[in-house]
């Protein structure tokens, strides 16, 4: 099969193959007399298994550190189990964080919609995306955010009282 073919059936574009072919995750192929390069189903199922690794989280000097450990037949254990231990850590942590952002925007949600009403502000999503921002004054932030958030979603809730009093259609 053809470049075309193989990104086809890897669900990436042709120019994404030939950059996993300069990074030295996939092989360099055969090539015809006419310098098509032809791809088999070995190629096919390591593009899909690339693929599946990034989605997984792997970065691309990760995955092409694993290929290279299988295809050495190598089984250096320690760093095997070091690997694991560490992605096992980063899985957690994002656990976490999206268990934290999914309560935050599900509480979020549910407030919108008691009060349809109400628009909320545009940049709430953007709140609740940097709440899930860490670093070394990340309570800090977190505490200053959260009082601005209170403080647009309380505006809001005036704004629109205020304007229904008056018998003014809310925005």
């Amino acid at each position: 099969m053809h470049i075309g073919e193989l990104a086809k059936r890897g669900g990436v574009t042709v120019q994404t193959v030939r950059y996993y072919e300069r990074y030295g995750l996939l092989q360099q192929p055969e090539r015809k007399p006419s310098r098509y390069r032809i791809y088999g189903d070995r190629d096919v199922h390591r593009l899909r298994f690339i693929l599946q690794a990034k989605k997984l989280g792997f970065t691309l000097d990760q995955i092409k550190h694993f290929l290279q450990l299988r295809e050495r037949r190598a089984c250096p254990c320690g760093e095997v189990r070091k690997i694991g231990e560490e992605r096992l850590a980063e899985l957690q942590s994002q656990i976490e964080q999206l268990t934290k952002f999914r309560d935050q925007l599900a509480s979020a949600v549910a407030q919108w919609k008691k009060c349809p009403d109400e628009v909320p502000s545009g940049d709430a999503i953007c709140v609740l995306i940097e709440r899930t921002m860490t670093s070394s004054s990340s309570l800090v932030l977190d505490l200053q955010e959260r009082r601005k958030y209170k403080w647009r979603l309380n505006k809001v809730k005036s704004t629109n009282v205020r304007t229904r009093n008056a018998g003014v259609k809310s925005r």
